[in-house]
């Protein structure tokens, strides 16, 4: 039920392929804010009339009910609240954040990958939501993605990036205590990396990398040793200019697969794992022209998993509703603007469904939208960040309970630190 009610608000006739896909996005009925607070709306059933010739919907829905309060310190359903945006000074470039306790106190720190001056960049967290700037770990040339975590086993993270100015990834290990690192290890990669991800993919209890290489039009996958080394890459072809990987379980089999965005065929690639480290090339997928990055999560809880992409140049970011087994129902256009570039899954308001999070770059933005499939109207919430922001990252940096986001902000120099205020 839940599966059917996400489509039939998102769509009436949705697109087969990528020249389709603009004029047959559809309208959902909505409530919108732009100032935070999104009230609760009534989930009385929406009446949904479809035009053939356009595959537009629209919807009519009941009456709006009691507001809910900002700040009040109780998460409501469909209720989006922020405090005002704190902006982290960085390097002039950040474009991707990761949130890790890298100095093990436990709180939460950022790692930011500047594309500008080749560097990371780390802020240290204090448990209530405060960061400082902490040191700047040099790149070798173009950094474009990082993430944070443990390549040679003792139990400390360890920091890999992807530097397309050279074709290498980089693995600094973590030498302690604090954020003492050792000099970089250059790890080969194609062409040119963009992003990367880490996981167990042969089933041995080491981190192994998965890379999109942009230019050589392919998903690299990198074997560790759990010592901090790493087998040469295995090519592994996908779409034109691949632009992100996601590492989820997409056909429910136990295990990890791979999924890329190919950014100017306006299609994900599966790849499925047979558990060994290998993986088998499962088709390709339509979604919105321009995919950036990816998300994996069960949007509509009826526990399968979803894809979400969002789009740089259309209005809308698509939905790939999960099926079972590695199978997908056609895209689902859901209409937020041009601009988008990164999006996540995460339940901010705390009633059980992950909510879609993105960021517009265009407008300098974080998009939250609300009710997919639950509720029977989508809430829409919008949010000041820094300019340009291309990355963002979810937890709970003060410890109240409440989900917070950073972004990273290339056009703003910094990132923007998002305390929730339910």
């Amino acid at each position: 039920m839940k599966a059917r009610a996400l489509l039939a608000l998102l769509v009436a006739c949705t697109p087969t392929d990528p020249a389709a896909g603009d004029g047959a996005s559809a309208t959902a009925s909505t409530t919108t804010s732009s100032s935070g607070h999104v009230p609760t709306t009534s989930s009385d059933p929406p009446t949904t009339t479809a035009t053939a010739t356009t595959g537009a919907t629209s919807t009519t829905t009941g009456t709006t009910g009691p507001a809910a309060v900002c700040g009040d310190g109780l998460r409501e359903p469909g209720e989006f609240c922020f405090a005002p945006g704190v902006h982290l000074p960085t390097g002039p470039r950040p474009v991707s954040v990761v949130v890790a306790d890298l100095d093990r106190d436990g709180d939460d720190d950022l790692l930011l990958s500047d594309f500008d001056s080749g560097a990371l960049s780390i802020q240290t967290g204090d448990g209530s939501g405060q960061f400082v700037a902490g040191p700047a770990v040099p790149a070798f040339s173009r950094a474009r993605d990082a993430i944070a975590g443990d390549v040679d086993g003792d139990g400390m993270p360890d920091l890999v990036f992807a530097d397309s100015g050279l074709g290498l990834v980089g693995v600094y290990r973590h030498t302690g205590p604090g954020l003492a690192f050792g000099p970089p290890q250059p790890v080969n990669a194609g062409t040119s990396p963009r992003a990367l991800a880490a996981a167990d993919l042969d089933g041995d209890d080491d981190l192994d990398l998965a890379v999109v290489d942009e230019i050589g039009n392919a998903v690299l996958v990198l074997l560790g040793d759990g010592l901090g080394e790493f087998a040469e890459p295995v090519v592994y072809p996908v779409g034109i200019e691949p632009y992100d990987v996601i590492v989820a379980d997409v056909d429910g089999d136990g295990r990890l697969d791979l999924v890329s965005a190919d950014q100017n065929q306006a299609r994900v690639t599966i790849l499925l794992s047979d558990g060994t480290g290998q993986f088998v090339h499962d088709g390709q997928r339509f979604v919105n022209p321009e995919p950036r990055r990816l998300v994996a999560a069960d949007f509509n809880l009826d526990g399968l998993l979803d894809i979400a992409t969002a789009s740089f140049t259309s209005d809308h970011l698509a939905i790939l509703p999960g099926l079972g087994g590695g199978e997908f129902g056609q895209y689902i256009p859901l209409v937020l603007g041009e601009g988008l570039y990164a999006v996540i899954g995460a339940d901010l308001d705390g009633d059980g469904p992950h909510e879609v999070v993105a960021v517009d770059h265009t407008r300098g933005e974080l998009v939250v939208v609300g009710g997919l499939g639950v509720q029977d109207v989508l809430t829409i919430a919008r949010f000041d960040v820094g300019a340009g922001p291309m990355d963002l990252a979810v937890s709970d940096f003060n410890g109240d309970g409440a989900l917070d986001i950073v972004t990273a902000d290339a056009f703003g120099a910094g990132a923007t630190v998002l305390l929730a205020d339910p």
